[in-house]
């Protein structure tokens, strides 16, 4: 492969092809991270200076949100979205300027969440009212985690040595990405239409592409949650690295979902959970644990969608049966920890993931190899692939 110059032409296209229009990223990216860095401190610094005073904060404090309210839905909402469908964006590209508005959207809301009741307290207790320095704001945008704070563990010095070998990690980590995609999936999947689809035929699908899938999933896991991030706490002397836990070691999805991206799990429980809780009271806890995960699905599939351009909720249904299905219990019991549920939970992982695997890639040349004349609502909502083999 290596002396093969066609073949290391084709591996560059499949870059070329994930990453079309990645020049024209920075402009959305600097647009949306510039918003974030200056809007919501200046509106929250203004809202803490017009307070003081004030016997009944009620009128600037809803003219602060509407404000905050109407910025984030028009740069942090429309904009992007716009964006990625009016310009000729590849997938990855498409990935980088939709994960960069779920990040900016989470990370304001954290500072806003967190700067906000301490200025409320300290005004009906007559103490110090103003939001913390500029600088922990900008810290916190690009340091590794969701949760803010004014103040972080902190290591002595850079290792740049570890920077540059976590960054190469990553890079490879994308280049075995590729090549996974050039020998694994593009030839099983592009002549799908050449044949009968039967639930035979997709079944063979499913066992072909378990190989790929777990590959993929694993180079992700490794490339993006462990090689870059890492990259990043070293470069900002973050000394908190718990990304992610033992997730392998699990023996139950509830398990998984809890130590597999630690940063995103612990956003959505103090933000999305507890919030919840504390409105809801602890008697709607189920109420409250399906909401959380409905939000954190119908975000994933919103990425998905806007990434590959077509609608397959597929992962969503997915998830909402696991929360329906009782498979999440708030304490694990002692058998839940045998090893032959760990055996159970990556043979249901392999499958389930080979499945979404292989009928995202099945949709994706659906809708290469059956175009539609007319666009209407049915023809973006039902999947392609559905009619496209039959």
């Amino acid at each position: 492969m290596a002396n093969d110059p066609k073949g290391f032409v084709l591996d560059l296209e499949i870059f070329t092809f994930s990453f079309g229009g990645l020049h024209m990223v920075p402009l959305p990216w600097l647009v949306m991270f510039l918003y974030t860095l200056l809007t919501p401190y200046k509106v929250l610094q203004i809202w803490a200076d017009s307070i003081k005073t004030l016997q009944f904060p009620t009128f600037p404090t809803v003219i602060a949100a509407v404000v905050l309210l109407i910025g984030h839905t028009t740069v942090l909402g429309f904009f992007p979205v716009y964006t990625v469908i009016s310009q000729p964006f590849g997938p990855a590209s498409r990935f980088i300027i939709i994960f960069e508005q779920c990040r900016f959207l989470m990370k304001s809301h954290s500072f806003l969440r967190e700067t906000v009741p301490p200025i409320l307290r300290a005004r009906s207790d007559h103490g110090k009212m103003q939001p913390p320095p500029f600088s922990t704001y900008l810290y916190f945008l690009f340091c590794p985690t969701f949760i803010y704070r004014e103040h972080y563990p902190r290591t002595p010095y850079v290792r740049w040595r570890y920077v540059i070998e976590n960054f190469t990690k990553f890079f490879g980590c994308l280049i075995s990405i590729a090549m996974l995609f050039k020998c694994y999936t593009i030839p099983v999947f592009s002549n799908a239409n050449k044949h009968p689809f039967s639930f035979k035929t997709l079944v063979l699908y499913v066992f072909s592409a378990t190989v790929p899938a777990i590959y993929f999933l694993l180079l992700s896991f490794y490339g993006f949650l462990h090689s870059w991030h890492n990259a990043f706490a070293e470069m900002l002397r973050f000394a908190d690295r718990t990304f992610y836990k033992d997730w392998w070691n699990a023996t139950s999805f509830p398990a998984f979902f809890r130590t597999w991206n630690v940063i995103v799990h612990d956003w959505l429980y103090y933000y999305i959970y507890q919030d919840l809780l504390w409105v809801l009271k602890a008697k709607a806890r189920p109420v409250v644990l399906l909401s959380t995960f409905i939000i954190s699905a119908a975000v994933h599939e919103y990425v998905m969608l806007l990434c590959f351009g077509y609608f397959y909720p597929f992962l969503f249904i997915l998830w909402i049966l696991i929360v329906l299905g009782g498979i999440f219990q708030s304490t694990p019991t002692r058998g839940n920890k045998s090893p032959n549920n760990n055996v159970q939970f990556w043979t249901c992982l392999l499958l389930g993931f080979a499945l979404q695997f292989s009928l995202q890639s099945l949709e994706w040349y659906a809708q290469i190899h059956c175009p539609v004349e007319k666009n209407t609502f049915w023809t973006r909502v039902i999947p392609r692939s559905w009619s496209c083999y039959s």
